[in-house]
């Protein structure tokens, strides 16, 4: 519907036939919204907001879940960690077991944002997948923190780290808990982004993406704060440990931001979509079809001038035959295989420049913490217990997180004004330059390890999170809207083969997997062979570079 509301601003000039002046593209594109609107108004179901503007506030209601998934995050860079090696796990083994949940995510997130294209029920596509992942989600928050405790229940000795040995029930547990949170946390972001779209006309759709990544910011800036603080000085230590209080938090907030998400708006049942076409929205090949229509029946009398053109569309919609349009027809899982095999060049691009975007971003988020703490502050984790270089370092873990605040609130920023810089000045330049930002950031914390240079670096990495969570979802929903994956002389070549929009907006999701999964199983090998973390910094600007590059090469479709 994207090229349809573009074309609908290339004709102001009227065009005339037998003297009466023709309906412009915007004109007729007006109409079709208010056909749209007044009949889904008057079903039984309220389906109207699917075909009228939102607010700043109805977007933020819609999106309330990301505010629970960043704040998520922000706990799992915190806690997770300590909360591994808590349970007697080594370094090499911790790292490892972070590649757990995106081998899970890169070979089963596709498939169920495929299978989301197809569920039938009346409560929609994408809500009843939102909500089981939602409350997996909640379950392995609950178990995560807990894991010491119900291995303890299961019969392991309650000993201190430094006596743990052989098989504990805490590791699985906790692992499971882990897997819970971290696979479905991505896999619900991608979901729940094609949830927002579905749910939004087109000239909402830059706007849901850039409000979901403002409010998700603050959601994050409020999780690393809690990483921040030294809660072992505090007396909020409601649940027996630092880390359960702060999940119990996470949990609640997670929980009412789904809850208000999944009230939000309701989804019109893949059946009734598929048997009514004024249900849809609207697509090049109907906003065509319409245009020639009433422009014959102009072109045969000129009464029509006086009629009410909702009425008119209504009469035709009612008395002509309306094909479902191929978009519309489930995909299947052996479309879904093809699909990948045979991705169009645009969609490899983007999907690749997404995958250097997370290798830059993982590289930097999954380790930075680490690296202020031994390199900038010079500490070290495996000091003894009350050594100078062992507090030396959690007091450099307690600066990251502030620094990864300062991240989220300028990612939140940035967010706010992204859309209009998309307007002014195109997505390719807006894209680059924040990977190119972000890349010269890395390189620059790389070479001057000082306090004040964190600060300084931390809002490159907003810049590039709130690009690299808008513009590739923004550019997909662009390229189904107007079913089309290549540009030729200038002009959008048409797509002859169905592709669902929820996985493929899943399959973005699933290059963060596949970033984590190399970044867990080869940087820790890397730093070993160095003897030195501050490789992680500069394979985030090397990375970042490289997407930059990648960039240049996107089909951006005029966006």
């Amino acid at each position: 519907m994207a090229e349809t509301t573009d074309s609908a601003n290339k004709m102001d000039a009227s065009e005339y036939v037998n003297g009466v002046a023709l309906p412009t593209d915007q004109e007729i594109m007006d109409s079709m919204l208010q056909t749209r609107f007044l009949h889904a108004k008057k079903l039984d179901r309220d389906f109207s907001h699917l075909f009228r503007k939102k607010s700043r506030l109805q977007l933020i209601r819609l999106s309330m879940v990301i505010v629970g998934i960043e704040f998520l995050y922000a706990a799992e860079t915190a806690f997770v960690t300590p909360i591994l090696l808590g349970i007697g796990l080594s370094h090499t083994f911790m790292t490892m077991i972070w590649a757990f949940s995106p081998v899970l995510g890169f070979l089963f997130a596709p498939m169920i944002a495929s299978f989301s294209d197809t569920i039938r029920g009346r409560w929609g596509r994408r809500r009843p997948v939102l909500l089981c992942l939602g409350l997996a989600m909640l379950a392995g928050m609950w178990i995560l923190p807990h894991g010491k405790s119900i291995g303890v229940f299961f019969g392991d000795p309650d000993v201190p780290v430094d006596q743990m040995e052989g098989f504990r029930w805490a590791i699985p547990v906790t692992i499971v808990g882990l897997v819970l949170t971290d696979f479905d946390a991505e896999t619900s972001n991608g979901i729940a982004r094609a949830y927002f779209m579905d749910m939004c006309m087109p000239s909402d759709q830059a706007r849901v993406l850039t409000t979901a990544m403002f409010i998700g910011g603050i959601g994050g800036t409020v999780g690393y704060v809690l990483g921040a603080i030294d809660w072992s000085q505090t007396n909020l230590n409601l649940l027996g440990s630092n880390e359960a209080t702060v999940f119990l938090f996470v949990f609640l907030v997670l929980a009412v931001g789904l809850t208000i998400t999944l009230t939000s708006y309701r989804e019109v049942p893949l059946p009734l979509l598929e048997s009514d076409p004024l249900l849809r929205h609207i697509s090049p090949n109907a906003f065509e079809a319409e245009k020639v229509r009433q422009r014959a029946v102009y072109s045969i009398s000129k009464d029509v001038i006086v009629a009410d053109p909702v009425k008119v569309e209504l009469t035709a919609q009612a008395t002509l035959p309306i094909e479902p349009e191929e978009d519309e027809k489930p995909l299947q899982l052996r479309d879904f295989v093809r699909n990948i095999v045979r991705m169009p060049r645009s969609l490899f691009i983007l999907y690749a420049t997404q995958f250097f975007s997370q290798l830059g971003y993982l590289s930097y988020c999954l380790y930075f913490t680490d690296f202020v703490g031994a390199e900038v502050f010079g500490g070290d984790v495996s000091a003894p217990p009350g050594s100078p270089e062992l507090a030396l370092y959690e007091e450099g873990v307690r600066y990251g997180c502030w620094g990864m605040a300062v991240f989220a609130v300028c990612s939140a920023s940035y967010s706010a004004v992204i859309e209009q810089l998309i307007r002014r000045l195109g997505a390719r330049p807006v894209y680059m330059g924040g990977l190119l930002l972000f890349s010269l950031g890395m390189l620059i914390m790389g070479i001057f390890r000082e306090k004040f240079v964190i600060f300084i670096v931390c809002p490159t990495v907003g810049i590039m999170y709130a690009s690299m969570y808008s513009i590739p979802y923004l550019l997909v929903a662009n390229y189904h809207s107007k079913n089309s994956f290549e540009v030729k002389d200038g002009k959008c070549i048409q797509n002859t083969t169905k592709r669902g929009f929820g996985a493929d907006v899943s399959l973005m999701s699933s290059m963060l997997f596949l970033a984590q999964l190399i970044i867990s199983l080869a940087i820790g090998s890397i730093i070993d062979a160095v003897e030195s973390n501050v490789v992680v910094i500069f394979s985030a600007s090397i990375f970042s570079l490289v997407a930059a590059l990648t960039a240049s090469q996107i089909v951006y479709m005029g966006l």
